[in-house]
C-alpha cells in the first residue's frame, strides 16, 4: 500500500481518540472555573469542608491551580477528597466526619451490632440463565455466564429488600469483561445502577467505588430458574473489630459522619470535571 494510504488509514483510526482528547481539553477549563466559583460560594458561607472537597477535585484536573492551592492552605484542616477514587472502594462511606461525641457514645452498642451485620451480604432469587462466579477479591477470580431476574437480599451497607437485576460475567484472575444492571427497593431507598468491566480490575475502578466490593470473598450461581450469591467483606471485618476501640475508618457508624452540603449541580460539576481526567492521570494524581 502506498505511504499516503497508510497515513489516511491511520488518521481515520486515530480520529475518535483525537476528538475525545480535543473535547476534554476544551471542556476542562470551563469546568474548572465552574467548580472554583461553587467552592468560593461555600467559602463565603464558611462551609469550609464543602469548599475543600470541591477544591481538591479541581487539583486533580489541574494540579498547579494556584487559586485552589491557596484556598486549601487557608482552610488548613479538611478531609481528604470524598469524590476521588480510593482503594477501600464501596466499603468507604463518602461523608465528612462530625465531632458529635455524644451521639457516638449513645449509639455505641447499636453501631457494634451494625458493624457485624456489614460483614456478610447475600441474595437469593428467581433468575433465569447460567452463571458461575467465584472470587477471593476481584484480583483472584473465575467467572462465566449470564442471567437475571428477581432477587431478595441483604446487600452491602445495610440494604435489605428486593431487586430486579441482570448480569453477564467473563473473568479470570484480574481480567474481566461484562456488566450488571439493577433496580433495588431497599432500606436505603429506591436505586437504579449499572456498570461494566473491561480489562484488568483495579479497586479504584468506578464499579468498585460504587456498585460492588473489589475485596470481597464469595460466589454467585444462576442455574435454570434460580440464583443465589454470598460475599464476606474483609474490610468490614477489620472495621467491626476497630469499632470496639471507637475507630471507624470506613465511616459507616451512626454519629461519626454528616451529610455533605453540596447541591446536585455542584455534584454534577465535580463529576463532569473528573470525567475529563484520563485513567492514567487519575492514577498518577490520586494513586491506587
Amino acid at each position: 500500500m502506498a505511504a499516503w494510504k497508510w497515513i489516511v488509514v491511520a488518521s481515520v483510526l486515530l480520529l475518535p481518540a483525537s476528538c475525545s482528547s480535543w473535547d476534554r481539553a476544551q471542556r476542562r477549563p470551563h469546568l474548572i472555573r465552574e467548580n472554583l466559583d461553587y467552592a468560593a460560594e461555600h467559602m463565603k458561607k464558611t462551609e469550609l469542608e464543602e469548599a475543600a472537597q470541591i477544591y481538591q477535585v479541581v487539583l486533580v484536573a489541574d494540579p498547579l491551580n494556584e487559586e485552589a492551592k491557596a484556598a486549601l492552605a487557608k482552610i488548613g484542616d479538611y478531609d481528604r477528597s470524598l469524590v476521588e477514587p480510593n482503594a477501600m472502594g464501596k466499603n468507604f462511606v463518602r461523608r465528612p466526619k462530625t465531632k458529635s461525641i455524644f451521639t457516638r457514645i449513645f449509639m455505641y452498642p447499636v453501631n457494634r451490632v451494625m458493624d457485624v451485620l456489614d460483614i456478610v451480604s447475600f441474595h437469593v432469587g428467581l433468575e433465569g440463565g447460567a452463571l458461575v462466579d467465584l472470587h477471593a477479591t476481584r484480583g483472584l477470580q473465575a467467572a462465566a455466564g449470564a442471567g437475571g431476574g428477581l432477587e431478595v437480599g441483604w446487600w452491602q451497607k445495610r440494604e435489605a429488600g428486593l431487586a430486579a437485576a441482570h448480569v453477564m460475567e467473563l473473568a479470570f484472575l484480574p481480567l474481566s469483561a461484562g456488566g450488571e444492571g439493577y433496580t433495588r427497593l431497599t432500606t436505603a431507598g429506591a436505586t437504579t445502577a449499572s456498570y461494566s468491566t473491561s480489562g484488568i480490575a483495579r479497586p479504584t475502578d468506578p464499579e468498585y467505588q460504587n456498585q460492588r466490593d473489589y475485596w470481597a470473598i464469595g460466589g454467585r450461581v444462576i442455574a435454570g430458574v434460580v440464583g443465589a450469591g454470598v460475599e464476606v467483606h474483609p474490610l468490614e471485618i477489620a472495621d467491626a473489630l476497630a469499632g470496639f476501640f471507637i475507630i471507624d475508618f470506613l465511616r459507616d457508624d451512626i454519629g461519626t459522619t454528616r451529610k455533605l452540603r453540596v447541591t446536585s449541580p455542584e455534584m454534577d460539576a465535580m463529576d463532569d470535571l473528573l470525567q475529563t481526567v484520563t485513567p492514567e492521570e487519575l492514577r498518577e494524581r490520586v494513586g491506587e
